[in-house]
């Protein structure tokens, strides 16, 4: 199962479910979005808005296509799964500013993770053929820490 989610922040992120929802009758494994407040209604995927029960579907996964937020930090430590990580953008109105494209630079250098900023490069056969599992070790957690801290202290 190939499972996407976008998290709780109450920003559209309609760029990333259409996509999703584009190319998933060319793939032939289960697709579930947790599309939060995105206000696109997918046709072709499962989706549901938010559960309390997150950790099911990160444990059933193959895959993990993500926003780019702290919380991939969790996911890369407990389930050790393959992951993409698709950053909000601020130009594209999905949030107020680029730290996400900061975390998910971090994260593609440091951590094994695919980072995806244009669209057109999540592809059915990307997605069919992806199992790079993400890595971080103890001193890539601290250099995260320090980053989030400049993170937030620059808002």
């Amino acid at each position: 199962m190939i499972f996407v989610t976008i998290g709780t922040h109450p920003d559209q992120f309609d760029r990333l479910i259409r996509r999703i929802d584009k190319i998933a009758p060319k793939i032939k494994e289960e697709i579930i979005v947790q599309r939060g407040f995105t206000k696109y209604t997918p046709k072709n995927i499962e989706y549901f808005d938010f559960t309390d029960k997150i950790d099911e579907y990160y444990k059933k996964s193959r895959i993990v296509i993500a926003q780019s937020a702290t919380s991939l930090i969790e996911f890369i430590l407990k389930y050790g799964k393959p992951v993409i990580t698709v950053p909000r953008e601020a130009k594209y109105k999905e949030h107020i500013n680029d730290h996400q494209v900061e975390f998910a630079e971090y994260f593609a250098k440091k951590a094994n993770v695919l980072m995806i900023r244009n669209m057109k490069e999540l592809t059915p056969k990307l997605l069919i053929n992806y199992r790079k599992k993400p890595k971080i070790d103890l001193d890539g957690l601290y250099n995260l820490q320090d980053k989030i801290r400049k993170v937030i202290d620059s808002l």
